[in-house]
């Protein structure tokens, strides 16, 4: 797997990506709170996803966009949320402990 982005321009993505995040949180008390946004790049399919945590606030997540009937949606509802929140609230209370 080869990158498309240099690592100064994937900072400069995660940083422009935390930006728009912040900019949907204006609208939540009218939509709700934004779970995830995707983008739909010619070459990839990326995906910012909202994390309830102070210290990770946003996971990326990409997806090669040339697989035809993969239903990205039920990954990242069903699979990704969920890994997320069981790893930031078992980490969470592995921190607390200590």
């Amino acid at each position: 797997m080869d990158p498309l982005l240099t690592v100064d321009e994937s900072e400069l993505s995660f940083i422009e990506s935390v930006f728009r995040m912040s900019t949907r949180k204006d609208m939540r008390s009218k939509l709700g709170k934004p779970i995830y946004s995707c983008t739909l790049y010619e070459k990839v399919k990326r995906a910012t996803i909202l994390l309830d945590n102070k210290d990770h606030p946003i996971l990326m997540v990409s997806f090669d966009s040339d697989i035809s009937g993969f239903d990205h949606d039920s990954i990242i509802m069903n699979g990704i949320l969920p890994l997320t929140t069981f790893f930031l609230s078992s980490s969470g209370a592995i921190s607390r402990s200590r």
